[in-house]
């Protein structure tokens, strides 16, 4: 039997590759983006914080009454540690020298996706970060929000369902401690409780501009008993589905700042040339601050499904 020439195993025919590349990576970094940033003069950081305890009573005064002494309490001191944060990469010179789809210089190409990927590693780092000292020589890391938040935390029921009502009482809770004029502005949640709060009727949940300078997207809105939340959808609030699993993250803004160590926000910096290519690395050292723990607060435990 004869056949015809069969195109598809046909070496002469040239390759069909677009000058492009399309990227996918997660780049969507709204705490890094958006909080205020300070500047940090030691590696080890540290402020003080104050607090007042609203009275659970009504108390007054005998007439003629002598006057009585009680201890005063002094502002706590907070800390927190830079974390040294770098990206390297390296091109070979032959690399550089062929002609590239989508990249007319590799080596600039992969000194943006350094800095990308440094500025997603600071946003994992404000949200969970774990402490450590840097002592004998080991890394030393800052600590982050889901960790920082302990005044007003729960831990949920394992599969407990994320309501409205529950919402509503995480911003009550701040409330009532620290006062309506200073309950949190933004949720950070997982991808899919985000879906479970675009349900939510009762709060008029709608859509508005972001700020054009910091986030180019519409962002929803959750009108909570106390006041509008920003909701967003976080890849890196945690998702386990273990013990305490899925959480819920309320915060407000000015509650927080990055502070960069004095000359060590993100750069670049050419590395020594030991060969036949061109090194370069990415470089930062920063850490959060938490100047007013309380008014921020977080429940665990919730079913991804509602």
């Amino acid at each position: 039997m004869a056949y015809g020439l069969r195109t598809y195993g046909d070496d002469t025919r040239r390759e069909d590759l677009l000058d492009l590349i399309a990227d996918v990576s997660p780049s969507d970094n709204p705490l890094s983006t958006m909080l205020a940033t300070t500047e940090a003069k030691q590696t080890t950081h540290e402020w003080l914080e104050d607090y007042t305890s609203r009275p659970v009573a009504n108390t007054g005064s005998v007439e003629g009454f002598e006057a009585t002494f009680s201890d005063l309490t002094q502002p706590s001191r907070r800390r927190n540690v830079t974390q040294i944060i770098n990206e390297t990469f390296k091109v070979s010179d032959t690399s550089r020298a062929v002609d590239h789809a989508g990249q007319a210089d590799p080596f600039s190409y992969h000194r943006d996706k350094g800095m990308e990927r440094w500025k997603n590693r600071l946003e994992f780092a404000i949200v969970r970060g774990a402490l450590t000292s840097g002592q004998s020589g080991t890394t030393q890391t800052m600590i982050g929000i889901e960790a920082v938040v302990t005044s007003h935390q729960t831990n949920r029921l394992s599969g407990t369902s994320l309501s409205e009502s529950e919402l509503n009482a995480m911003q009550y809770d701040v409330a009532v401690d620290v006062g309506a004029n200073r309950v949190p502005d933004s949720v950070y949640t997982t991808l899919q409780l985000r879906q479970k709060i675009s349900t939510f009727t009762a709060g008029n949940t709608r859509y508005v501009d972001a700020d054009k300078e910091r986030l180019i997207r519409k962002v929803m809105v959750y009108e909570g008993d106390f006041g509008p939340m920003r909701i967003f959808g976080h890849k890196d609030v945690s998702v386990s589905a273990a013990t305490p699993g899925p959480r819920v993250l309320l915060v407000r803004e000015d509650s927080f700042k990055v502070a960069y160590l004095t000359d060590r926000r993100p750069k670049f910096k050419e590395l020594p040339d030991n060969g036949d290519y061109r090194a370069g690395m990415i470089v930062g050292e920063a850490t959060l601050e938490y100047l007013a723990e309380r008014a921020n607060a977080q429940r665990t435990g919730y079913a991804y499904a509602g």
